[in-house]
């Protein structure tokens, strides 16, 4: 296993505001890539995914691109889908342009444009593990993509994208960094909102609601990627991303809040 290689997940609900079109919080992102700077000068190398948040998720919603082509509404599926990615490379050139800001060198692997497949059935380009060989941060996103099914396209989320990369590259330490919570609640329908699983045992059942405007699965889809990279041997953190300095304490082996992975 790459003791040196990390995985990071920035969820979109974390870098942009999702009850507003391609709305992104500059101060968060920035403040996420300055920590991303701190964990490089400790030798790491780092694969940096982003979900879509406001920058994508409504208009895949309004035009049902999940759920693949609609004969009947399937010219303005494609006119969403082009803005989609171009909303998507937008919201990309924000986060490149903040890790420059930090004198952070990064690369794009772009999913749309270099395989094409749903869920983990997606086609990782050979052209992935070239940038992440030769590059110490390569940055990618959730995507729409097309696939050979009957549907034709659909969205490819960056949580699967940590599931199939886990899989091949088997990184030390997988980080979802969230919004909205410190990690797994163990049930956010109790008074208070619920509370914080600091160790999360696989297998343990816990309670998740839905969130608004999401086209991806939610936290059920990510819990089940972040069980999935688990399993594959790599070590998993849920954290709130608000407070980049408990992703830096969790790589660091010290205090973090935020959920950690165990076996049963």
């Amino acid at each position: 296993m790459p003791e040196d290689l990390i995985l990071i997940k920035f969820g979109g609900s974390l870098i942009t505001n999702k009850s507003k079109t391609c709305s992104p919080k500059y101060k968060i992102i920035d403040g996420l890539c300055k920590a991303i700077g701190d964990i490089l000068l400790q030798g790491k190398k780092i694969i940096l995914i982003h979900g879509a948040g406001s920058f994508g998720h409504m208009k895949a919603k309004k035009w049902n691109i999940s759920e693949g082509i609609d004969d009947l509404n399937k010219e303005f599926q494609y006119a969403a889908i082009k803005e989609i990615r171009s909303d998507m490379e937008k919201l990309n050139k924000i986060i490149i342009s903040n890790l420059a800001h930090y004198s952070i060198d990064s690369v794009v692997y772009s999913p749309h444009k270099n395989g094409k497949g749903l869920g983990i059935d997606y086609f990782l380009n050979k052209n992935f593990f070239e940038l992440v060989k030769k590059n110490n941060v390569v940055v990618s996103y959730g995507d729409v993509v097309d696939c050979d099914k009957d549907q034709k396209f659909g969205i490819l989320s960056g949580d699967d994208l940590c599931e199939l990369i886990s899989n091949k590259l088997k990184p030390s330490h997988v980080i979802f960094a969230i919004d909205g919570a410190l990690g797994l609640i163990d049930d956010p329908n109790l008074p208070g909102g619920g509370n914080l699983i600091k160790e999360y045992t696989i297998g343990t059942k816990i309670v998740t609601n839905e969130v608004s405007n999401d086209v991806t699965g939610g936290m059920n889809l990510k819990l089940m990627r972040a069980k999935n990279c688990f399993k594959m041997g790599s070590r998993v953190s849920i954290i709130n991303g608000n407070n980049p300095q408990m992703i830096i304490n969790a790589i660091n082996g010290k205090e973090f809040i935020g959920t950690e992975f165990f076996n049963q």
